[in-house]
């Protein structure tokens, strides 16, 4: 029994802390470790029929697959407590509107808006991204002090991409940077 969970466990954190940004998209019911896989991702964009859902309490056990510790960071207290403990559905449009995914779209555009996505985000800078993503989430349990610190340390790296130098030489021409993710 304890299996299942532990490979849960490692899966949720993975896709949490890894430095490449996580871009996630739902149709449907996204429930219990499959709600806390899109909570746990960068952009998680779902389509307007699509309903988040923690049924744990619902079905006699406590949750698990970081429900817990995700749901309060990004919907506060009050909020993951509705979906926790009384078992709340939440439509996909809610879920928007509180801060708990990305985007919602029709169903029939929810391809191209991940792409979309997933296309900025590759040809972005790409050491710049991961360095970003890293510094928000050490930031969630650093003290701002520790937190600036730790932006100097990612700028001093970034700035030794040729992305860097990309993009200032964009800027000084006045034109997009074409950044190779270098």
């Amino acid at each position: 029994m304890r299996r299942i969970p532990h490979l849960a466990h490692r899966l949720i954190e993975l896709v949490y802390t890894i430095q490449l940004p996580v871009v996630c998209s739902v149709r449907g019911w996204a429930a219990g470790l499959g709600c806390n896989l899109a909570l746990a991702a960068d952009f998680t964009l779902a389509t307007t029929d699509t309903t988040f859902w923690e049924p744990f309490v619902a079905r006699g056990f406590s949750p698990d697959s970081g429900a817990s510790w995700l749901l309060p960071r990004l919907v506060g207290l009050t909020r993951a407590k509705e979906m926790l403990l009384l078992g709340e559905k939440v439509s996909a449009t809610h879920a928007a509107d509180w801060g708990l995914i990305y985007r919602t779209v029709n169903p029939s555009e929810l391809d191209s808006l991940t792409e979309d996505v997933l296309s900025r985000l590759a040809s972005g800078p790409t050491v710049a991204i991961g360095l970003t993503k890293q510094a928000i989430y050490y930031g969630q349990h650093a003290t701002l002090s520790q937190s600036m610190t730790q932006e100097l340390f990612n700028l001093e790296l970034s700035c030794r991409t040729a992305d860097f130098k990309e993009g200032l030489a964009a800027f000084r021409e006045n034109r997009p940077p074409r950044f190779r993710g270098r």
